[in-house]
């Protein structure tokens, strides 16, 4: 009886180990590439509302994105900064004050850049930078 030769790999074999490969290099990107906010969970702030009755929020969080629009100079600065932080949203722009306190460490504030903000609402209606990062 004679034996028959081995045919060796098919072509169908090659393309299935190329798919596998390309699947799991394809899922690896975008797991060590992937995005997420690190302030999830947070409440975004309305600015309708603030604007409304802002002391009626204090005491709370909340998420606010902006543009630093100035710094306020009538502020000592052993107490902190005060900036005027522009809002967009639907029914246009707003702009409400935003205090970072003298000992908070996080990032350099610059003006003309925008920020998300977690922020608590103080009694006076001055949102308090709790954190905040360059979006």
């Amino acid at each position: 009886m004679s034996r028959r030769a081995q045919s060796g790999v098919r072509p169908t074999h090659w393309l299935g180990l190329i798919a596998i490969l390309a699947f799991v290099g394809v899922g690896g990107y975008f797991l060590m590439h992937r995005t997420s906010d690190p302030m999830t969970g947070v409440t975004e702030l309305s600015a309708d509302e603030f604007m409304e009755n802002a002391t009626a929020l204090s005491g709370n969080e909340y998420k606010v994105e902006g543009v630093v629009d100035d710094r306020l100079d009538n502020w000592r600065s052993a107490e902190g900064r005060l900036f005027s932080l522009q809002i967009s949203d639907g029914s246009g722009h707003t702009f409400v004050p935003v205090w970072v306190p003298s000992d908070y460490k996080g990032a350099n504030i610059q003006r003309r850049q925008r920020y998300i903000f977690k922020v608590r609402v103080m009694e006076t209606g001055v949102l308090e930078v709790l954190e905040l990062i360059k979006a």
